[in-house]
């Protein structure tokens, strides 16, 4: 009997909040090599580009995304697969909630497959999937 029982379709996943703050940006821009300005330099993101504050990154959200569904399905599963689109922008300040549900169990695989979403004020940000393999009971 694999772990694969613990899960059922729809069950929802815990949601997470995260609050990215100015160092958190500038640090993924460095580490990531995402070099654009509008994540670390706020005049040049007010005054060039007219946001209202620095970026927060797409991939960022999707390592959000990925973080918190790792820890809800739990430490001994393996990531497979996961996808994720971007669809509306996230500011310094904001708060993102992520979130989601189960939408496939594959006994035989020992799998499960999670739909994703990353909130701001209830609009998705990101949304997306992962696949995860889950360790056999007792291991």
């Amino acid at each position: 009997m694999s772990a694969v029982g613990d899960f059922a379709v729809g069950t929802e996943v815990s949601t997470e909040s995260r609050t990215p703050t100015a160092v958190d940006l500038f640090m993924f821009s460095a580490a990531a090599w995402l070099l654009h300005r509008i994540h670390y330099d706020l005049p040049f993101t007010t005054e060039h580009d007219g946001h209202p504050a620095l970026l927060i990154h797409g991939p960022l959200q999707g390592m959000y995304l990925v973080q918190s569904a790792q820890r809800w399905v739990g430490p001994g599963a393996t990531l497979k697969s996961v996808r994720y689109r971007h669809h509306a922008p996230a500011y310094l300040g904001d708060t993102l909630v992520c979130g989601g549900s189960v939408t496939n169990v594959d006994e035989a695989e020992g799998t499960v497959e999670l739909e994703l979403w990353v909130k701001r004020d209830d609009e998705a940000t990101t949304t997306g999937a992962a696949v995860f393999s889950l360790p056999a009971e007792g291991s």
